[in-house]
């Protein structure tokens, strides 16, 4: 399959209805003439960097895409900023990862600017991994910050986005009151998504 082939399949594809979401939307890889061949996902080591969206899914993480990999690390903090975050990529485990999960900026002000480096930051700790960056649910102009995220998602063959504000903007009652954190089920299906991204790595790119 083509590399543009796959992209459109793959949207298509995740469109399936799941449970009550009646949608599920995640980018692919990007699709450049370069990109490399599917990820060996069941030999690689799995890393998944978060805040307290993360300390909830945990639980559901392990259980469900811990079967489909070799091994799974949850790294997550309630409160966590993506600075803090990002130093924990430096660590044994994350450097001995194939795959990271990045689920950060929850906690940090909707920079624009900020955010540009964090992935950069991000990319250049990541050398050729593979890379799934989870874009933010939060009141208070967060979508600069997922545009931003889009942008990187197309123009990088390794990063894609796990577009969680489409899956909200589907099924809003996963979220609380506060609007940011989940109820029981949306960490359940949080985690469901975040193991369909990481499978989807097994696909030509």
């Amino acid at each position: 399959m083509s590399p543009t082939a796959f992209r459109r399949f793959f949207v298509l594809s995740t469109g399936v209805a799941i449970g009550a979401v009646s949608s599920l939307a995640l980018s692919a890889p990007t699709a450049h003439a370069s990109a490399p061949e599917g990820v060996d996902v069941k030999n690689s080591r799995v890393f998944i960097v978060g805040d307290s969206l993360t300390v909830g899914s945990a639980p559901y993480l392990r259980r469900k895409l811990g079967p489909e990999v070799r091994s799974v690390t949850v790294d997550a903090q309630v409160g966590r900023f993506t600075g803090p975050g990002i130093s924990k990529l430096k660590t044994k485990r994350a450097k001995k990862s194939q795959i990271w999960v990045v689920a950060l900026g929850t906690n940090d002000s909707p920079s624009k600017s900020q955010t540009r480096k964090n992935v950069k930051e991000v990319m250049r700790h990541a050398g050729n991994r593979s890379v799934i960056w989870v874009n933010v649910v939060r009141p208070g102009g967060y979508g600069g910050v997922n545009r931003i995220l889009s942008k990187a998602d197309n123009a990088r063959d390794n990063l894609s986005v796990l577009d969680w504000a489409a899956v909200i903007r589907s099924k809003s009652s996963l979220l609380t009151g506060d609007r940011v954190h989940l109820t029981s089920y949306g960490y359940k299906i949080r985690a469901k998504l975040t193991k369909r991204a990481v499978l989807a790595l097994r696909t030509t790119s």
